[in-house]
Parts: C-alpha cells; structure tokens; sequence
C-alpha cells in the first residue's frame, strides 16, 4: 500500500568558528514520504557505491540481516535490505525527507519501524522484513514529533507538540504497534524542557531534558510518571543557578549513559552564560562581543545514535555512566575523543577511531589501551556491535559510502554499498 508523509519544519544551521564567531542559517522545508516497490533487487555489493549519497543509520538484527538508510543527493533517502552480509543487497523504501532525522528500528528479522523526526507524526511498519509497510499516521496534522523510541513490536513512545510553534513537548504512548496512541501529558514541570525520550524496557524510560537542576528524569510505570534523579557533582558541587543540560541514553538492560552541561546565567551582554534552546544538537544562545549568537555544540550523546553529529565539545561536560538502572552513577574517565561508541551490553563499550579500537569492561567509566584496526574513518553514531567479536560500522574513504564488518573484534573488511539513482520518483 501507499504511505505519504505531509510535512513542514524550520531548522537552524549555525557553526561556531574558533574565535567564537558564528553565522546562522534558516532553512523552511517542506516534506512528504512516499512508499515505493522494492527496485534494487539483490544489487551487488561490487556496484561501485554512489559519491553522493551518506549512511544515515545502520540497523542490523545478526551478523548477516540488517538494514541501511541512505541519504541521497536531492533530499530522498533510501532503505537497504541485506540477508547474507552485505553481498547483495535490496532496495526497499525511498522516502522524500529533506533534511529531516530518521528513526529506524527492527525487532527482529520481520518486524520494524521507520519514522521521520520533526515532522507530522506518521509511523511506517513493516510486518514481513520491509517487502511492504503500513503508513500509521497518529495525532493532529500540524502536529511535530521531536522523539521516537520503540522497546520491542508492540510498546513504544513518542514525544511531540501539538502545532508547530513553540511549546511544552507531551508525551504519547501506544500499546499496539503505533496504531493507537495515549496521551500521558507533559512528562517534566516547568521550565523544564523535554528534547528526547528513551524507553529501556517496557516500564523504564529516560529523558533528555534543560532545567535548573542538574538532574535525570526517569519513569518505572510506562512512562505515566516521571521522577527526578540526583547526579553526583563534578569538583564538589553543582552551581546553584544557571540552566542544566541532562541527555540520558540508555545502552542496553541496565545501562545508561548521561551528559550534564551547565550554563551560567546571562548577566547583561558580557558573553558569560547562555541559554539552552534546544537538542539535538545542543543549541545555545548567548551573547559574543555584545552580540547575541547562536552556538553548537556536540555531545556524548552525539557519537552514539544514527544522525549524531561530530563538532566542538559543550564546556565542562561531566560525562556519567550507570549499570544498574540508575541506582547508581560514577564518571566517565579518559573516554577517547572523536570517532564512534557503540556497545553490546551494559559493560562493555567500544570506541573506534581511525585504525584504533579501545574498549571499555565497566561502562564506559574506563578503557584499555589502543589497539591497532584495520578500519576507516568512522562516521560518529553509526558503529554497531552486536557481540564481543561482531560489529558494523559505516566509513567514509573520502569518495564513497561504505560499510566495515568484523567477525572477530578486531580485523575489519570492506562491505561496498550499491549505486542509488539520486533523482526521486
């Protein structure tokens, strides 16, 4: 059946340069989704891949069946279906998405989920590995989704606002696959602000929130209610005033990772302070020269979910890590800069970077020494490992789209996606 998304959104492109300038970009865009046949049947992975399109997210439920989400060149993005690792590959949903986020989620080697952030909520579903999908639109049109998070093919979540202006973000939850939703209200008081949400299991969720305290929202019933968790302070305590940035992202289980970036208070027009205005990424206002601008920043956060970005870290980012459902917090030490994260347990982490690999045994809070890796340049928030010895990750040669393997944790081989027209239908 025919899917379609109608859709209009506004993002802000601004980069900080190195002495604190920055330019800011406005871009109105206006989407729509449409559901095609599959048309690259078992391509072969020899096709040289096309330079102008990028892996956008990789999703694989073993080490031989996955997906991939390509972006390419005129805003369309296309989903890839391999079975045999990578030796052939299937073309099987193209999408008109602008510069919208995904979200792509599979349970197992038939049922999944893809969806559009930032635009009105609509959820395709796929019940036989993606050879067809079923278009569930859900609340008012004018209505933007900001978060998505599905645990397993039945219960999932998703945060939205009602219109597209500005406002408190509520949260939703179905209980069948996306095709009813319950409204569960505004999850945090104000001012506090919710950007994402993050379920574990089917009664545990995070949310990543700004607010004047330095602490981690979590939920234990379904996401109905939402408490707040201390996090110990960095250097002996937490200012008193100011604006919290809190990102919590589950791993798997118990485990959870979380970002605190605070921000001093804007004191007239000296440049000391600023104003958390959303995420991701971290958006910042504040004042350079007299001036007001807007400033980027890149987390934590950023290097492990698809569409992260990589950039200028966010000042005194304390990072902090937990493996017992929060019980319990203790801070990252030495986690390597740049490059990809990526776990397959509570425990035990990975970090790739250029013909590196360190891994972690305790959480992320420490890592070993490098190891030497055959393996490109990796894209942040795109390397996945599914075991001790099996991983994927997408990389960048500087010409093409590629995606590495390893079989056994340390050697990688290259897996050459196929060539994509870039015109859309």
């Amino acid at each position: 059946m025919d899917a379609e998304f109608d859709s209009t959104s506004s993002s802000g492109r601004v980069q900080r340069a190195v002495a604190l300038i920055a330019i800011s970009l406005v871009v109105i865009l206006i989407a729509s989704v449409v559901y095609l046949r599959p048309s690259l049947s078992a391509a072969r992975s020899s096709t040289a891949g096309d330079a102008r399109y990028r892996v956008a997210a990789v999703d694989f439920v073993s080490r031989n069946v996955g997906w991939v989400v390509a972006e390419i060149g005129d805003g369309g993005v296309v989903m890839l279906h391999t079975t045999d690792g990578g030796a052939t590959w299937a073309r099987q949903l193209t999408v008109s998405a602008d510069v919208h986020p995904q979200y792509v989620k599979f349970f197992d080697d038939r049922v999944g989920v893809f969806a559009l952030v930032g635009t009105r909520p609509n959820l395709l579903r796929t019940d036989d590995g993606g050879e067809t999908w079923t278009r569930l639109p859900a609340l008012a049109p004018d209505a933007t989704v900001i978060s998505w998070s599905f645990v397993n093919d039945t219960y999932g979540w998703m945060l939205a606002r009602l219109t597209k202006s500005a406002g408190a973000a509520r949260l939703y939850r179905t209980g069948d696959g996306g095709r009813t939703w319950d409204d569960l209200g505004v999850p945090v008081p104000a001012p506090a602000q919710a950007y994402q949400v993050h379920f574990s299991y089917v009664t545990t969720g995070w949310l990543t929130t700004s607010g004047p305290s330095p602490v981690a929202y979590k939920s234990v019933d379904f996401g109905a209610t939402w408490t707040p968790v201390a996090l110990p302070a960095k250097d002996g305590g937490w200012p008193a005033t100011g604006q919290f940035f809190v990102g919590v992202q589950p791993t798997t289980g118990v485990g959870a990772v979380a970002s605190v970036v605070y921000f001093p208070p804007i004191r007239g027009r000296t440049g000391v302070g600023g104003t958390i205005r959303s995420f991701p990424p971290l958006t910042v206002r504040a004042f350079d020269g007299g001036r007001p601008f807007t400033y980027l920043y890149s987390t934590v956060l950023d290097r492990l979910v698809p569409n992260g970005r990589s950039g200028s870290p966010p000042p005194n980012e304390a990072i902090l890590s937990t493996v017992d459902n929060g019980a319990t917090w203790s801070a990252s030490s030495n986690l390597p800069s740049g490059g990809a994260l990526g776990y397959f347990d509570a425990s035990h982490w990975w970090w790739i970077g250029v013909g590196a690999l360190k891994r972690s045994d305790d959480g992320g809070l420490t890592w070993g020494h490098v190891q030497e890796a055959n393996n490109m340049y990796p894209l942040s928030g795109l390397l996945q490992v599914l075991d001790a010895k099996h991983a994927w990750l997408a990389a960048d040669n500087g010409s093409k789209p590629l995606l590495q393997r390893t079989d056994d944790g340390l050697h990688w081989s290259t897996v050459r996606l196929p060539a994509l027209g870039l015109s859309m239908p």
